[in-house]
C-alpha cells in the first residue's frame, strides 16, 4: 500500500490539508490493513486532545454507545469517558465500496482529474465549517437563540459557499420566493433561478440555497412553488438541494 504512488500523494494531501485548516489528519491503528482502504479520521484539535484524555480513563465509550446507554438504560455516561467523532473520514473506494485510488467515500468524490486534491479539501472544510454551526448552536442553545444579523452564524454560509467551489469547481446560488418583475420572468422561464457564484462578496440573505450544478428538477420545483405555493413543496425543494449535494441557508 505504502508503495502506490496515488496513495503517497493523496495521505501528503491529506496531512497538507489538516494543516492548512487547524485540525488534526488520524490514522486508526488498521489503516491500510486486510479490508481496510486507507481510512483517515479528521478532528479538531480540541475534540482529539480530549480523545487523548479519554484514552487515559479506565472506561471508553464511543458516542454511540454512550447515547444507547441513555436511551435504552437510562444511565448517563461521563464526558469524560466518552470519544468524540472525527467530523470527516477518508477513505479509498468507489461507488460499490470496492477500493479505489480514484474516488473516496464510496465513490462520492471523483478525485480522478487535476483538481483531485481541491475535491478534498472543499469537502473537508464543508464539514468543518458544518461542524463549527452545529457547535456554534449548542453553545447558544439552538437555532432559536439567533441574535439578528449574527455576524458568526452568517459568516459559516459564507464559507460554505467557498467550501463548494473549491469542491465542486463552481457553485450556484438560488432563492426560494421571488417577487415582482423577478417572479414573472421565473415563471415564464425567460431567467433561470440559478445565479453561478464568480466570487466577490457574498451578502446576507443573497440566496437560500447553493448547489454545485443547475439541477432541472430544483428549478422547476421553485417555479412550481412560486407560481402555485403547494404546502409541501418547500420541503421538497429543501430535501432536492441536499440530494443533489447542496446546502441549505438560515440567514439571519
Amino acid at each position: 500500500m505504502e508503495n502506490n504512488v496515488r496513495y503517497k500523494e493523496q495521505q501528503a494531501a491529506l496531512n497538507q490539508i489538516a494543516s492548512e485548516l487547524g485540525v488534526v489528519a488520524s490514522r486508526p491503528d488498521y489503516h491500510g490493513k486486510t479490508r481496510d482502504k486507507n481510512t483517515v479520521l479528521f478532528y479538531t484539535k480540541e475534540d482529539e486532545a480530549h480523545n487523548r484524555k479519554v484514552d487515559l480513563e479506565p472506561s471508553h465509550y464511543t458516542q454511540s454507545e454512550a447515547h444507547d446507554r441513555m436511551k435504552y438504560q437510562k444511565v448517563k455516561i461521563p464526558e469524560q469517558y466518552i470519544w468524540r467523532d472525527p467530523f470527516w473520514s477518508f477513505e479509498n473506494s468507489d461507488a460499490n465500496g470496492v477500493l479505489s485510488y480514484e474516488f473516496a467515500n464510496f465513490g462520492r468524490l471523483d478525485l480522478r482529474s487535476m483538481r483531485w486534491s481541491d475535491v478534498l479539501a472543499g469537502d473537508i472544510q464543508l464539514a468543518l465549517t458544518r461542524r463549527k454551526r452545529i457547535r456554534y448552536l449548542q453553545a447558544i442553545g439552538g437555532v432559536g437563540s439567533l441574535m439578528e444579523a449574527d455576524d458568526i452564524y452568517n459568516d459559516f454560509n459564507r464559507e460554505t459557499i467557498q467550501a463548494m467551489v473549491r469542491r465542486d469547481g463552481q457553485a450556484y446560488l438560488g432563492s426560494i420566493n421571488y417577487y415582482g418583475e423577478d417572479r414573472e420572468r421565473i415563471l415564464a422561464k425567460e431567467r433561470s433561478v440559478y445565479e453561478k457564484y464568480t466570487g466577490g462578496k457574498i451578502y446576507n440573505f443573497c440566496c437560500a440555497f447553493c448547489v454545485p450544478v443547475q439541477d432541472e428538477q430544483l428549478e422547476e420545483m421553485v417555479r412550481i412553488w412560486n407560481e402555485t405555493a403547494p404546502a409541501s413543496m418547500v420541503d421538497k425543494i429543501m430535501h432536492r438541494v441536499e440530494a443533489i449535494g447542496g446546502v441549505n441557508f438560515l440567514w439571519t
